[in-house]
């Protein structure tokens, strides 16, 4: 069975740039300017792709942004099973929310997702993962 893509994205860190499990905190300067400058790479690439017509280009500028953005929250030292469950977390509170659109990114014609009355945002249960993990 292969592996997860949060497991494998791990792995690379572990193995390729030999970076060992942390403690939960926030990033050092250094690794939030290079995590900056990837991410901002693979939306530019993302659009670069779009543009062209470039269709695998697309798909591989956001398997990328997801690999860096996976990275960054290990870096972080959040355990594969942290952030899995804080995924799941902005997962569930998504989809309390209703199609709809959003005033400050209106786009005609394109689905987009509205928080509904009482809507409760994800943290609460993302700071009770993290307490779970003596974070």
């Amino acid at each position: 069975m292969s592996k997860h893509f949060v497991d494998q994205v791990v792995e690379f860190n572990q193995v390729v740039l030999k970076i060992e499990q942390r403690a939960v905190d926030m990033l050092k300067q250094n690794e939030f300017e290079i995590s900056m400058k990837c991410l901002q790479e693979e939306v530019d690439e993302f659009e670069e792709a779009f543009k062209s017509g470039d269709l695998i280009g697309c798909i591989d500028a956001i398997i990328d942004l997801k690999y860096f953005a996976v990275g960054v929250m290990y870096k972080m030292g959040l355990t594969p099973d942290a952030m899995k469950k804080c995924m799941s977390a902005v997962h569930e509170a998504n989809m309390e929310k209703k199609l709809g659109v959003v005033a400050k990114r209106e786009t005609a014609g394109a689905a987009d997702a509205v928080k509904p009355a009482g809507w409760v945002s994800p943290e609460e249960r993302i700071i009770n993962i993290l307490d779970a993990m003596g974070a």
